[in-house]
């Protein structure tokens, strides 16, 4: 039986500005990564047909990745929390900042899912699925508590693309072959 290339269960790594040469694995994540697109359609109706469709159009569709990052590094979290990150002294912090007002798709870089077989990390980009514009969507889940463990619900918005060759498009299931570059 045919199963699909991306394989029917496991974790994944994220790879966060793929094809870039500051290209970043975003960390662990603690539940799971979800990518979801949801197509909405619209009924085209007759009077005489009653509430029935007779025909129905497609209205487009909306597309999210939801990482659930724990036990991030700053420089992680610099990336997808669109903070600001300093130096005092001989330690880093962060600074949160209020995102207001930006044009989010020209920030955009491609993100790449690459599932785990046991330990390893598959290295077959048929294998892969990549998605060319995503922009994260800060979120955090912080709870102080002896027994829940801190996270941070990341959102990327994904958009179609408006790149040469990708125009309407969100991404690919597998990826080319050759399509290794900066290896992360």
């Amino acid at each position: 039986m045919p199963k699909l290339n991306v394989g029917d269960m496991g974790p994944c790594e994220i790879v966060w500005g793929y094809g870039d040469s500051a290209a970043m694995y975003l960390g662990e994540y603690l539940g799971g990564v979800k990518l979801t697109m949801v197509t909405t359609v619209h009924d085209i109706q007759e009077e005489a047909a009653g509430d029935a469709a007779v025909d129905a159009i497609y209205g487009g569709s909306v597309m999210e990745l939801e990482i659930p990052l724990t036990r991030s590094t700053l420089a992680q979290l610099d990336e997808v929390l669109l903070g600001d990150l300093e130096t005092s002294g001989d330690h880093q912090y962060l600074v949160i900042k209020n995102a207001i007002g930006c044009d989010l798709y020209d920030l955009a870089k491609s993100v790449v899912i690459k599932p785990f077989c046991g330990d390893d990390i598959s290295t077959d980009p048929a294998e892969w699925i990549q998605l060319y514009k995503c922009y994260p969507v800060p979120g955090m889940d912080l709870t102080f508590d002896r027994s829940t463990q801190r996270i941070f619900p990341t959102k990327f918005k994904v958009f179609v693309s408006k790149e040469s060759g990708q125009e309407g498009d969100f991404g690919t299931i597998g990826m080319p072959s050759g399509s290794t570059e900066y290896g992360i």
